[in-house]
């Protein structure tokens, strides 16, 4: 199994964020907890480098465009940096492209220090909580991706409801 990694730092009011390895619905809940820590300090310009990123699934695809419609009513911006062809089209089959707070360019400095984004281990409730809302967010962004994601978003509202029941 690939070991990914996520490394974020804040520097001269950008937050940053370096995926190595695969970004999925394991890390993007604490990659979306650094995101909601940098926007309540008001942090409004995040550069997501992709340059070790092998494969991104839909969970942290949503959660990139979650925040990226955060930053849009902020007037902010999420620079997405050496994406490279495979997560350009990934990006674009899901119409992340469309976001106006999204934008594909070099980067004229880098942060000096990055620090590894500990992992969260959530419960399984949790989990599905996140992957739901992260859908939910494709849904809105392009409307091909309800044929795409209706069944997952379906069986995450199942999964979701029966688990409040056994509550």
């Amino acid at each position: 199994m690939e070991v990914s990694t996520i490394r974020v730092a804040k520097e001269n009011n950008i937050a940053y964020i370096q995926i190595q390895g695969k970004g999925s619905f394991h890390n993007a809940p604490p990659v979306k907890t650094f995101c909601q820590e940098m926007l309540r300090e008001a942090i409004t310009h995040f550069v997501v480098d992709l340059k070790g990123c092998t494969y991104m699934d839909s969970t942290f695809l949503g959660t990139l465009a979650g925040l990226a419609i955060q930053l849009k009513q902020k007037g902010g911006t999420l620079y997405l940096i050496n994406a490279g062809s495979h997560n350009l089209e990934i990006m674009k089959n899901l119409g992340l492209h469309r976001l106006p707070a999204i934008a594909m360019r070099p980067l004229s400095s880098k942060p000096r220090q990055l620090k590894e984004l500990p992992d969260q281990s959530l419960e399984q409730r949790s989990t599905a909580e996140h992957m739901l809302e992260a859908h939910e967010t494709l849904l809105q962004i392009d409307p091909a991706n309800v044929a795409k994601f209706k069944d997952v978003v379906a069986y995450l509202k199942e999964d979701l409801s029966q688990s409040a029941e056994k509550r």
